[in-house]
């Protein structure tokens, strides 16, 4: 069930790169939160989840809507416009140590030397998958990719905070609301809107979120309670790989020697830096959080 998850979520950057032909950043971005957002009410009404929050935790979830889902997901489509779902996905397989990092910056964490050793494989095989035509190219989309990655970070760090009290469903519900309340008003408002795609390109978008954010993640929430959270942050970190490969058969996109090596030291260094004192092994809740 781990692998299916992540094959889907290795597909849903294809299905984005292809969404991205139809419609804009921005709104695929609304859209994207406002579809989540009602699958998980509904399932919040349906396991009876729904809670009166405190103050300090309205607060937080304000954050995580704005910093953790409007951001994330406004630089992860516009990111996805003007690099690969490859690099996408490469990038994304460095937030859980970013999310030590800021952990450690902000709730006081211990960085273990294995951490800071896997950062530094994971970041020498992103140079050399983005250096793989002989020189280092970042563009603009990897950087604002890799601000994606940030903001999903930090909002893993307002999860933690939040699920001393909260269970995972009412967070992301609660969390995803805040997004669409905050971001589709300042859409409906500020941008032309063409609504005149093909009814399966309107299905795709939907089958795309509904399956690719939120079946996927019941299905992960599920079999990671079977698995244990180390093995499936192992699991995880296939995920690159598999969007690579998936990048090669649907768009043809040549995979040099140079990157897969890259892709390598990537799935080598976060499984260096989390199986032996695995970051999420304490934190089970942040794999429960909607994979963007």
């Amino acid at each position: 069930m781990l692998l299916i998850c992540v094959f889907i979520w290795a597909g849903n950057y294809l299905a984005r790169q292809f969404l991205l032909k139809e419609f804009s950043p921005f709104f695929l971005s609304a859209f994207s939160l406002t579809i989540i957002s009602i699958f998980f009410c509904l399932l919040a009404l349906v396991t009876k989840s729904f809670v009166r929050l405190q103050r300090r935790e309205f607060v937080l979830f304000c954050l995580a809507g704005l910093i953790g889902l409007v951001a994330n997901q406004i630089l992860l489509f516009t990111g996805l416009k003007y690099s690969t779902a490859t690099n996408a996905s490469l990038i994304f397989s460095l937030a859980p140590l970013l999310t030590a990092g800021l952990a450690a910056a902000f709730l006081k964490e211990k960085v273990t030397g294995k951490m800071i050793v896997g950062s530094f494989i994971a970041i020498f095989g992103i140079y050399l998958v983005l250096s793989a035509n002989g020189r280092f190219v970042s563009n603009l989309g990897d950087i604002l990719l890799f601000g994606a990655t940030a903001t999903f970070s930090c909002n893993l760090i307002f999860v933690r905070i939040l699920s001393k009290r909260l269970s995972p469903i009412i967070i992301t519900t609660y969390s995803f609301m805040m997004g669409a309340i905050f971001f589709d008003p300042f859409l409906l408002i500020g941008s032309d809107i063409d609504w005149k795609s093909s009814m399966f390109v309107w299905g795709f978008a939907v089958f795309s979120v509904v399956i690719g954010q939120g079946i996927t993640t019941l299905m992960w929430n599920k079999a990671m309670n079977g698995v244990g959270a180390a093995r499936s942050a192992i699991v995880l970190n296939l995920q690159p790989l598999m969007t690579m490969l998936l990048d090669f058969w649907i768009y043809q996109n040549t995979v040099t020697v140079q990157q897969m090596i890259g892709a390598a030291l990537v799935f080598i260094g976060i499984l260096f830096s989390i199986v032996q004192k695995s970051i999420f092994k304490k934190n089970r809740t942040e794999l429960k959080v909607i994979h963007l």
